[in-house]
């Protein structure tokens, strides 16, 4: 019975940690022909760091998720 419950345990916790890993906030989106990318929001990362180094205490910052932002691809810089 011990060893049923225990599988059971770990059954649902690994059915769950599959459901949530596989579910992303961050998808290719077309609105009217026109197809979106994300790129990294320097803005908002600059803006981060700008805040850590006024800060009294000593910091740091790890980005484990940088923030992005979504572009129409047409609007990106062509780079030569």
């Amino acid at each position: 019975m011990k060893t049923f419950s225990f599988s059971l345990t770990l059954i649902i916790s690994a059915s769950l940690l599959a459901s949530c890993s596989s579910s992303s906030k961050y998808t290719s989106a077309k609105s009217s022909g026109d197809d979106y990318v994300y790129v990294l929001d320097y803005r908002k990362i600059s803006a981060v760091e700008r805040a850590r180094l006024s800060s009294a205490g000593n910091l740091r910052t790890v980005w484990v998720n940088p923030p992005v932002k979504r572009i129409k691809k047409s609007e990106l810089p062509k780079i030569d």
